[in-house]
């Protein structure tokens, strides 16, 4: 049975964007100085690969057997001066990937305010993700990343950092989660996805051309925070699904895209939106469920603000029982989409 292979392939499709800016900005390296600290404990794995593997084959089938309309959606919530269109987006892309509609295109023209996930390009979030990767994506107290991980596991990291020409010193100074995200990110810039080809990326340059503005969800301390916020072993939990997952190369993210150009919102659901795709309970509630809790009543607040907003988030968000079109709606709004 293979290893499970969602998660990775999810974090990858809609949750790594800060760390894709951060590629650019820090290198692996120990920490400045280190504190003395008592011994970590070692995580054992706790997950069933037979269990994930079973749930991988089923969202697959049930991805596979339904359709979208053939074009990302998107979604629309107006009052009488308002309207805020809402777009999934992939952070990274395929440059040769249409995914452009008329509706799409409508919707960036329209737009005088466009609201991300999180500010990644101005200088002052640079500074910050500078300092949130510095105090909580590497170790500062003397611990080294195979402190926490068993024998076994060590030899699978290796095995894994060989495909992308990676020593395990390189990443000995980084928490798990960090180590996890630049795993996931290096191999897909080396098997061909570009963060320059992103959704978040094409809309930025486009929107500045005509003028308009830009707003935020989350900081970088909210967005990765809900990362480095994890127990080690949940950590750890989340470096091996990446790490066994490499040797499959990019199956997963592609099908993911494919789900996403397609419009094929169930079909994203079934592939993303549960805790099994993720792992575990406190990981979808951390990286998914919570954040989408936070949102919902920011994205309430923008209806009174008159103009056009277009909203652009991490597809995984808008998908599922648990997505912020569902939220919405089951706080009275009609937002219009499937």
């Amino acid at each position: 049975m293979r290893p499970q292979r969602l998660f990775p392939a999810a974090l990858a499709a809609c949750a790594a964007l800060v760390i894709v800016a951060c590629e650019s900005e820090t290198k692996p390296a120990a920490p400045a100085e280190a504190e003395e600290a008592a011994a970590p404990a070692v995580c054992a794995r706790t997950s069933d690969p037979a269990a994930a593997g079973a749930f991988e084959q089923a969202a697959i089938a049930s991805a596979q057997a339904s359709r979208g309309p053939g074009s990302p959606v998107i979604w629309t919530l107006k009052d009488e001066d308002t309207t805020i269109h809402i777009l999934g987006t992939v952070h990274l892309l395929r440059p040769d990937l249409a995914w452009r509609s008329p509706e799409i295109d409508a919707a960036i023209a329209a737009a005088d305010t466009v609201v991300f996930e999180a500010d990644t390009s101005s200088p002052e979030a640079g500074r910050e993700l500078m300092k949130f990767v510095t105090t909580q994506g590497m170790f500062t107290d003397g611990t080294q990343l195979t402190n926490l991980m068993t024998k076994e596991d060590v030899a699978v990291l290796e095995e894994a950092l060989k495909g992308i020409d990676l020593s395990i010193d390189a990443i000995q100074p980084m928490r798990p989660w960090f180590a996890a995200m630049n795993l996931s990110v290096m191999q897909l810039t080396q098997e061909g996805f570009d963060p320059e080809a992103g959704v978040e990326t094409t809309i930025e340059n486009e929107v500045a051309a005509h003028g308009a503005t830009f707003e935020y969800l989350e900081t970088v301390e909210l967005q990765l925070g809900a990362f480095a916020r994890l127990d080690n072993c949940t950590q750890v939990e989340f470096l091996m699904q990446t790490a066994s997952s490499m040797d499959e190369g990019t199956e997963l993210l592609d099908m993911l895209v494919a789900e996403w150009a397609d419009g094929d919102v169930a079909g994203l659901g079934a592939l993303m939106a549960s805790p099994e795709a993720f792992g575990s309970e406190a990981a979808y509630d951390a990286l998914l469920k919570d954040r989408n809790a936070r949102w919902v009543p920011l994205i309430a607040d923008m209806l009174e603000t008159p103009g056009t907003r277009l909203i652009a988030v991490g597809a995984g968000h808008l998908a599922g029982e648990d997505s912020v079109i569902a939220m919405l709606r089951a706080e009275g709004y009609d937002v219009t989409g499937p």
